[in-house]
C-alpha cells in the first residue's frame, strides 16, 4: 500500500472520538458543588469572627440602634392608624349599590318629567308695555335703528345727530334703562 502522508493507521494506544463517551477533565457539577461548599465555609468563618468580638457593636451603638428601632415601630403604628382611617372612609359595597339605585331612580324621574308637556311653555309670553310702545312708534312710519352688540344710547344719538336725552324721550327710556342688542329705537320721523 502506498504511503500517503495524510492517511495513517491508528495505533492501539490512540483514543477514538465518540459522542457518547464522556469528556475527560473536571466535571462541571463537581466544580459547582466544591465552590458552593467553599462559600458556605467562608460565611460560617466570617460569622464566627464577628460573634467572637472581631466586629461586635459597642453598647453605645446598640443603644442608638434600639432608639432607631423604637422610632420606626412608632411610625409603623401611626401609618397603620392612617390606613384604618382611610379604609373607614371608603364606602362598603352595599352603600355603593344603594347610591347606584338612587341615581337610577332619579334619572327615571327626570326622564318622566322631560316627557311631560309643560303648559306654561306652550303659551307665548306677553310683551312688556315698553316693547308695545316701541312697536307702535315704529309702525307709524318713523325712522328706526336696530341696536347692535356694544352700542350705547350716547353712540346711537351721536350717529343720528341728536342728544342722548332726546333719543331716550322718543323711545320712552328712563335715565338708567340700558339698550339691548336687537332692540329697535326710533331715531327720527
Amino acid at each position: 500500500m502506498p504511503e500517503d502522508p495524510d492517511i495513517r493507521l491508528m495505533d492501539a494506544e490512540e483514543e477514538v472520538y465518540s459522542p457518547e463517551r464522556k469528556q475527560s477533565g473536571p466535571d462541571k457539577k463537581k466544580v459547582g458543588v466544591i465552590a458552593a461548599v467553599g462559600i458556605a465555609v467562608l460565611a460560617v468563618l466570617g460569622g464566627a469572627y464577628l460573634m467572637l468580638g472581631g466586629g461586635g457593636v459597642s453598647k453605645e451603638e446598640a443603644r442608638l440602634m434600639q432608639t432607631k428601632l423604637s422610632a420606626m415601630e412608632q411610625k409603623i403604628v401611626a401609618l397603620e392608624k392612617q390606613q384604618a382611617a382611610l379604609l373607614a372612609r371608603i364606602p362598603a359595597e352595599g352603600a355603593e349599590a344603594a347610591l347606584t339605585g338612587k341615581m337610577d331612580s332619579l334619572a327615571q324621574r327626570v326622564e318622566a318629567l322631560e316627557k311631560r308637556p309643560v303648559a306654561a311653555a306652550a303659551e307665548k309670553p306677553k310683551a312688556p308695555a315698553k316693547e308695545k310702545k316701541e312697536k307702535a312708534a315704529a309702525s307709524v312710519g318713523k325712522k328706526t335703528h336696530t341696536v347692535q352688540k356694544g352700542e350705547t344710547v350716547y353712540g346711537i344719538s351721536k350717529k343720528y345727530g341728536m342728544k342722548p336725552s332726546d333719543l331716550r324721550k322718543l323711545n320712552n327710556l328712563g335715565e338708567d334703562d340700558p339698550v339691548r342688542p336687537g332692540q329697535k329705537l326710533v331715531v327720527g320721523k
